[in-house]
This record gives structure tokens, sequence and C-alpha cells, in this order.
């Protein structure tokens, strides 16, 4: 199976250095669409028009413009999502959209990819996310929490990656539309609106590269800032435990809420205490023994501190991300069509470089 019938969207925004897989998308040419903001630097534009000259990419330039443009890489905010969307509504794009963070590469050819997710009838699909095999201590802990993680995908095919998604381009318009903008948990939130808004979701059996956080520094960041995600889709958006009983009663009632209990055993020890870390470490290391790893031994360990430490964290640190944008992530997916961040003057076309920026005035006359 095979379709080139595709886009790529690829948003880019702080630093150009950011783009780290500029080797696997040169291939793809003018299918590439780096989406960024109005508000980088002069030397962020000449540098990424520089990449886009050098492969066919096109530039897509939202007239949005983030608080943050220029700092490091941000944990929160509405960037990624809102030049995604303005991209959907005002690129000329193919009929199939692909999702693909910067530091993101597949096994297989995109063409084979998409032709396997047209093939399967699919509005929108996860695909198997695997992080790098190589690293510290750190790395190897969040690859098996990736390896766990997926399986559920084939099971909930609409718990969607930011990594790396894919979608009907028509599907995905209709959806990001509707898309609340909060960064954390923003491709899950993508998965509830189209579950809930009946298209199909599906979970293609592909490889997709990504990288994750090889320092504690790192990793702390960015586990605090998912879990204030977690608590913004499992207990701000808990209604949605009557559509998935299962997963909300699990994320939202156990991990999250039942946080203050787990602390409460750890402070008064018994033997039933022991009973439950013993059952649960054996079930572990059962169900979940991936090629022999010696890392998944240490995996429960890894897992309590995550429950008794960033969980109550990332509770607090979901305010510290909702407050500043007055965004508080509520999904609604009968929300009206969201306004256009993008203006007719935002965009010009320079014919005398070989570099395509997306000509907004041309696009809005057409919608």
């Amino acid at each position: 199976m095979y379709s080139d019938d595709f886009s790529v969207l690829v948003p880019i925004y702080g630093k150009v250095n950011y783009l780290q897989n500029v080797g696997f998308l040169q291939d793809y040419g003018r299918r590439v669409v780096l989406c960024t903001t109005s508000g980088e630097s002069a030397d962020f534009y000449q540098k990424l028009e520089a990449i886009a000259e050098r492969y066919g990419f096109r530039i897509f330039k939202s007239t949005y413009t983030s608080r943050s443009s220029g700092r490091k890489r941000s944990t929160s905010g509405v960037t990624r999502d809102t030049i995604v969307r303005d991209a959907l509504n005002l690129v000329d794009l193919n009929s199939y959209t692909i999702c693909l963070d910067a530091d993101t590469t597949t096994e297989e050819p995109l063409e084979t990819i998409i032709g396997s997710f047209a093939h399967s009838g699919g509005d929108f699909a996860s695909v198997r996310i695997v992080t790098q095999t190589d690293g510290p201590a750190i790395v190897q802990m969040q690859r098996h929490e990736y390896i766990i993680s997926m399986r559920v995908r084939k099971i909930m095919p609409w718990l969607l990656s930011g990594a790396f998604h894919i979608g009907k381009t028509n599907v995905m318009r209709q959806i990001m539309q509707r898309h609340s903008l909060f960064f954390q948990g923003n491709d899950v939130e993508t998965g509830i609106i189209g579950d809930a808004m009946g298209f199909k979701a599906v979970h293609i059996l592909a490889t997709v590269n990504t990288n994750v956080p090889d320092t504690f520094r790192g990793w702390w960041r960015q586990r605090i800032a998912w879990s204030g995600g977690a608590f913004r889709l499992f207990i701000v958006n808990f209604r949605f435990i009557f559509r998935h009983p299962f997963l909300w009663a699990y994320s939202g009632v156990v991990v999250i809420l039942m946080f203050v209990l787990r602390w409460f055993a750890i402070l008064t020890p018994g033997w039933t205490l022991l009973l439950a870390l013993f059952i649960y470490y054996i079930a572990m290391i059962w169900l979940h023994w991936d090629d022999g790893s010696k890392w998944l031994i240490f995996q429960p360990v890894y897992s309590l501190f995550v429950s008794l430490i960033v969980v109550p964290i990332g509770i607090l640190y979901y305010f510290v991300m909702a407050i500043p944008e007055r965004n508080f992530g509520f999904i609604r997916v009968k929300r009206k069509a969201q306004a256009l961040t993008s203006s007719p003057q935002s965009f010009s076309t320079n014919l005398d470089r070989n570099v395509d920026i997306v000509n907004t005035s041309h696009v809005l006359s057409q919608l």
C-alpha cells in the first residue's frame, strides 16, 4: 500500500535548532510545511528560509505571537496548536495530513504509512511511538513507559501522540477548530474530540522514533507539565468518564485523586502495603517483560516516585499553565469554530527566492 497524497505539518518556533529531523524530511519537499509564528527573530526567519530553500519545503507563518517567543522551549501556552489550526485552515494541503514533531522520524516511508491509513478506512490514527534505545537510566525508564503506553493504543486508538498522528485533512480541520488549544494533553484532546464527533480512529502498526529527555532536569520539567496536562484532561474534564469510564476512572480517580491515600499508606506502613507492592511488582514484570531488559525491574520504583511526587506537583502546575493564558483547557466538542489568528496582511511571497511562503491573502480569498 502506497500513497503520496499527504502533507506534513511541522511546528517550529523559538529556535531553529529545534528542527532536528531535516534529513528525514528532505525526501518530501513541498509536502512539508514548516509552521511558525510571526513573533520570531529576523535570524530565526533567515535560517528557516535557508532550510526551506535548500530542501524545497514550504513555510507557513501565522500572525500569532507568543509571549515566550525566542525563549527556551515552552511546556505550556497555545502556540503549537494555534499555528497548526491556522495552517489547516489556510494552507493548500493534500488529502491526508501528518502532524509531526521537529525531532520525530519514522522507520517506514511516509508513503507506506499513509497508504496503510488510507486502506484502513479510518478518519484519524495513532501510531506506535518508540524512544531512543541508548542512554542513561532516565531514558531506559521512559522507554518502558512508552512501550506500556503504546499497547493501550491498540484498544484505544483515539489516544493520539503529539509526536506523530495522521488524519484526513478535512477531519483534522474540523477537530482543530473545536480544540481548546491548551498545550499539555493537546494530542489526547484531539483524539477525544474526533471520537466524540463520530470520526473513526484506527491504530497504524508503524514505528515512529522520537527523543525523550536524557537528563533528570529535562525529564522533571517535562513530566511536571505532563502531569498538569493529565489533571486538565481527567479531572477538569471529568465528565468524559461517561464516554470512557475505564480510562477516566483509572487516570483520574486512581492515579490523581488517590495520591493522598498512597501517601497515607507510605507514612503508616503495614503488611498490606508490602503485599500490594509485591503483587504490583510481580504483575508489572509478568505483563511487560520486554526482551529481558533489566530496566523493567526498576519500573515499579520509578512509577511510585511519579505517583507520589510528580502527580501532586502537576496539579499545582496546571494552574501555573492555565492562569496566565486564561485558558483552562475545557474540552467542548460543540465549541464554535474559532477565529483565525492570521490576516490578509500576514504573508508575502518572495518570487525572487525559491522559498514558498504561504500567501494568506490569496488563501483567504478562497475560504
